[in-house]
C-alpha cells in the first residue's frame, strides 16, 4: 500500500495499480504523467471524480462523466488514438471532462472539446481533441437540462 499527502484530502493510500498513466500528461500539464482517481462522496458513483496528480499533490481535476450531462454526447477518436489507447472501438473506454470550477459556482464550465479518455482495463488515458465536434472548450454547467433538474430537486428539498 501506498501513500499520497493531498492538500484537500489529507492522506490517500493507493495501489499502484489504481494509477491511471496519461504517456503524455494533460494539456497545460505535460510533465504530470500519473493520477489517481478519487470518488468524491463514498455514496455516488463514479460521475464525477477528483482526478489527483501523484506527481504534484497541489493538482487535481474535478473530472465529469459526459454522457450524465449530455446523454447524446458522441465523441469520435481516431484510429491512431483508438490505437493509442489500445481498444479497437470508442465503446472499450470511459470519458470524462474536465469541469472548471468558479467562486460562482453558476459560472462552473465543463470542457466537451478535449475530454479525457481512459482505458480502464490497461490504466491508460489521454486528452483529446474532439475534431469533428459541435462541442466548445466552456459549456456552463448550468446549461445542461440533468444539472438543472438536479438542482431544482436540491432546491426542493431544503
Amino acid at each position: 500500500m501506498l501513500t499520497l499527502e493531498t492538500k484537500d484530502y489529507g492522506t490517500i493510500e493507493y495501489e499502484e495499480s489504481d494509477l491511471i498513466h496519461f504517456t503524455d500528461g494533460l494539456f497545460g500539464f505535460n510533465d504530470l504523467k500519473d493520477y489517481i482517481p478519487l470518488v468524491l462522496d463514498e455514496n455516488e458513483d463514479s460521475t464525477i471524480l477528483l482526478l489527483q496528480s501523484i506527481e504534484n499533490t497541489d493538482i487535481a481535476f474535478v473530472i465529469i462523466n459526459p454522457f450524465t450531462l449530455d446523454p447524446d454526447y458522441n465523441p469520435v477518436l481516431s484510429p491512431e488514438e483508438l490505437s493509442y489507447l489500445n481498444v479497437k472501438s470508442e465503446n472499450d473506454l470511459s470519458y470524462y471532462v474536465i469541469c472548471v470550477l468558479k467562486n460562482n459556482h453558476k459560472e462552473n464550465t465543463v470542457n466537451m472539446k478535449a475530454p479525457i479518455v481512459i482505458n480502464p482495463d490497461k490504466r491508460i488515458g489521454m486528452q483529446v481533441i474532439l475534431s469533428q465536434s459541435e462541442y466548445g472548450f466552456r459549456h456552463k454547467l448550468s446549461s445542461f437540462a440533468t444539472v438543472q433538474e438536479g438542482l431544482e430537486v436540491k432546491a426542493s428539498e431544503e
